[in-house]
């Protein structure tokens, strides 16, 4: 086995090495980085100066010998993406389809930073609340079309129209207006400096979209007509996805392949199996349970490590008795998260009783306590349930890390009287309920974060569509507004450890950990880089080597 481990670190965001609570066959070797907090915010910290990137080609990971053209790359998707419109959903199985389909205004280099995409470049008022960009010129949509800046505004527009119900309407809930004065040209008025505008850009739900394309279908459920690398070409609902090469795209001489063919894969054994027999060229989240057998395969590389993304217990605080901040707090004290570790992904992660990875710049840096079931009965007994209640915990059947992680927690529970069965459901019908708020608990995880401002406002922030526990604190709301106000670093970091605590305190959600997650693919595909935040959109970059 080849291990390609590519592990960048931006400066908000330090991904620590981690080692496995029980011991599974030891994960590859990775490189940690150490880094302190940003002397900047974020990329939108320094607005008080008009800003023009100086790189606008992207990067993409180093890989042995010239790049061939052409091949059909097969994946091995672990989620169906039960539609294709990339505004009506926060589903990271839809964002794995369509972040090959469209392209971004900013997108994220390796390292975490934006970098242009079809925004060349980018001026900030001295104020930090107007923003210019430049589109590229001669980028068409895959229906021909040019690109105009009318698109961008259409976009924008669409997805924070209460008729569209995008989930994703906080990341642009600090602007103001969007303006399209030419078709080169589009001017982002915000209410007021937001350090995290510019990572907020680079959200796969932000990518834009063609008006014609919405007005024409009704909407985008089931076609795709965007300006990235691969044009759509076949979506057949919880079977495949068929992508085409683009011949327009903007990067000269990408994507290298004809075309990609993507083939749902839910079974992780039957992924593992395609994978290693080479009914599929690559896939992704190759399961942890069968980690020792991937990377002891000659025929394969691996690439991953720790990615941004938190598992955990939300309890809906609308309900009772979840609305009593006793109960809440029993569940956290009688967890047990290095036990989860085991049964959710063999080790491969990091137990944390806060949002982010161990090490992060915003966080607390604090270690999670060890359970006290004795703590956790006489709570609950304050709390008017001496002999505990029975529930439900809603997860998903798709994710293993999440369903197996779900039954220990339900096994944990027992302890003090909390009698829970464990309500595993499909990626469509759990968004519905999840947004719907039609569950006691669930065992979930977020999408993918750069800035601490992404997650703070769209999962806790009062109102929020993404907020499906429906916690609500003026508290909470009022440090969410600030940290998104303030540019200085120092600031910023103080504010978001005041908030974590806060959480920590009101217990709307009881962190489990941080995975490892990986990719694995024969060693004849090439030019793969895997990011942290668990993004493939580097497959435009990616060539076969036979």
């Amino acid at each position: 086995m080849r291990t390609l481990l590519i592990v960048f670190v931006a400066s908000a965001l330090l991904m620590s090495a981690c080692g496995p609570a029980s011991a599974p066959p030891a994960p590859p070797a990775t490189q940690a980085v150490a880094t302190s907090q940003p002397t900047t915010a974020a990329p939108a910290a320094a607005a008080s100066q008009p800003t023009t990137p100086a790189q606008t080609a992207p990067t993409s990971a180093p890989a042995a010998g010239q790049p061939k053209r052409g091949g059909i790359l097969k994946v091995g998707l672990q989620a169906d993406p039960t539609s294709l419109d990339p505004q009506k959903t926060s589903l990271t199985a839809l964002f794995h389809v369509t972040e090959h389909i469209y392209s971004l205004l900013v997108r994220l280099k390796p390292d975490l930073t934006p970098e242009p995409d079809l925004a060349e470049k980018w001026d900030i008022s001295p104020d930090g609340k107007t923003y210019t960009f430049t589109l590229r010129k001669g980028v068409k949509f895959h229906s021909g079309r040019p690109l105009v800046a009318g698109d961008v505004k259409y976009t924008f527009d669409r997805l924070v129209d209460p008729a569209t119900a995008s989930p994703n309407v906080a990341l642009l809930s600090s602007v103001d207006s969007v303006a399209a004065p030419d078709d080169s040209t589009v001017v982002i008025t915000l209410k007021q400096a937001d350090a995290s505008f510019l990572t907020n850009l680079t959200n796969p739900a932000m990518v834009i979209i063609n008006r014609d394309a919405v007005q024409q279908n009704g909407d985008l459920t089931k076609t795709a007509d965007g300006t990235g690398p691969f044009k759509f070409k076949e979506y057949v609902p919880n079977t495949r996805v068929v992508l085409e090469r683009n011949p327009d795209y903007w990067e000269q001489g990408k994507p290298y392949l004809d075309g990609i063919e993507m083939t749902i894969a839910s079974d992780d054994t039957a992924r593992t199996a395609a994978v290693r027999t080479g009914t599929v060229d690559f896939i992704e989240y190759a399961p942890l349970k069968d980690m020792p057998n991937l990377q002891n395969d000659s025929s394969l590389t691996i690439a991953g490590d720790q990615n941004t993304n938190i598992r955990f217990i939300g309890l809906n605080v609308t309900r009772e008795p979840f609305s009593n901040l006793k109960v809440r707090q029993a569940i956290a004290a009688v967890v047990d998260r290095d036990a989860v570790l085991g049964p959710a992904v063999f080790g491969f992660g990091t137990s944390t009783a806060e949002i982010f990875p161990p090490g992060f710049w915003a966080g607390l840096s604090s270690k999670p306590p060890a359970p006290d079931v004795a703590k956790a009965k006489q709570l609950l007994t304050e709390a008017g349930y001496p002999s505990g209640f029975s529930t439900t915990i809603l997860s998903w059947s798709q994710y293993s890390f999440l369903s197996n992680a779900a039954v220990v927690v339900q096994d944990q529970l027992k302890q003090i009287g909390i009698n829970a069965d464990v309500n595993l459901e499909e990626n469509a019908a759990y968004i519905n309920d999840y947004f719907g708020n039609n569950f006691d608990m669930t065992v979930t995880g977020t999408s993918a974060y750069v800035d601490p401002n992404d997650i703070y406002l769209r999962n806790f922030g009062t109102g929020q569509k993404s907020n499906a526990v429906r916690y609500s604190n003026p508290k909470a709301d009022e440090l969410i507004a600030a940290g998104t106000a303030t540019t200085d670093a120092a600031k910023r970091k103080e504010i978001y450890q005041q908030l974590q605590q806060l959480l920590l305190d009101d217990v709307p959600w009881v962190n489990l950990y941080i995975a490892n997650q990986f990719e694995a693919m024969k060693t004849y595909v090439k030019g793969y880089t895997h990011i942290p935040t668990g993004t493939n959109y580097t497959l435009k970059d990616v060539w076969l080597d036979k």
